[in-house]
């Protein structure tokens, strides 16, 4: 099962299994992943699924996302190791573990 795990900041490391509905990242407790990064917007980004190939989309959040070092301009697609980073979080997409 496709999984993200934090890994900065220390305090907030978990791994979360991406739901086949996706996984809506943000600030907002409604969020599937909910941060406490105050540069985090209340919903940041989103991880989900079209017919097998994994996509991460910005949902126009104020400071962005990256994926590897690269801006994700709308949406992109995930592959297995890669590094996402919203505010100051980081996190590992993978598709097992």
């Amino acid at each position: 099962m496709p999984q993200i795990s934090i890994l900065y900041p220390e305090e907030d490391r978990r791994t979360v299994q991406i739901p086949d509905a996706g996984l809506l990242i943000g600030r907002e407790p409604s969020c599937d992943l909910c941060l406490t990064d105050e540069f985090v917007s209340a919903k940041h980004c989103k991880i989900f699924s079209e017919n097998g190939t994994f996509f991460l989309e910005d949902l126009g959040s104020t400071n962005g996302t990256t994926i590897d070092g690269m801006e994700v301009e709308e949406k992109s697609v995930l592959k297995e190791g890669q590094s996402i980073q919203i505010g100051i979080t980081v996190m590992k997409f993978h598709l097992s573990l």
